[in-house]
């Protein structure tokens, strides 16, 4: 059985955009580069990522151009057909999960979510039981 996985890590190309289908569906893209080569021969290349329902809608306004942000989900290359007739495609990541930065002062919560679902940051006791 194959294993589909991919981790990426950069800064966010542009402000996520979220759209919701007509039959209500959430869906959030925005776009994470992914360098190859090295002195001269650097490559950047774009990749796509979507989150889909309840992640989608809630942690769109937290991906904002230039946020260090980590996405790991499954990669496939979506592909159409454009009006012309010519064939496109685009490296996109299906976003499982996601860790944001830490959100600016005033706001509380924690910058890692998981399948759409916050997770609290854990809270820690002054009095350590040893």
């Amino acid at each position: 059985m194959p294993i589909n996985t991919i981790t990426v890590c950069g800064n966010v190309g542009k402000d996520a955009v979220l759209r919701v289908t007509p039959n209500g569906k959430h869906i959030a893209t925005f776009s994470l580069p992914a360098k190859s080569g090295f002195g001269d021969n650097e490559k950047t290349s774009w990749l796509q990522c979507k989150m889909f329902g309840a992640m989608a809608e809630k942690l769109t306004q937290g991906i904002v151009k230039g946020a260090k942000v980590t996405v790991t989900g499954s990669f496939v290359l979506e592909e159409w057909e454009k009006n012309d007739g010519t064939k496109a495609s685009i490296p996109t990541i299906l976003v499982n999960d996601i860790d944001l930065p830490p959100r600016s002062q005033g706001q509380q919560g924690s910058g890692q979510h998981q399948a759409g679902q916050a997770q609290q940051p854990e809270q820690w006791s002054d009095d350590i039981p040893f």
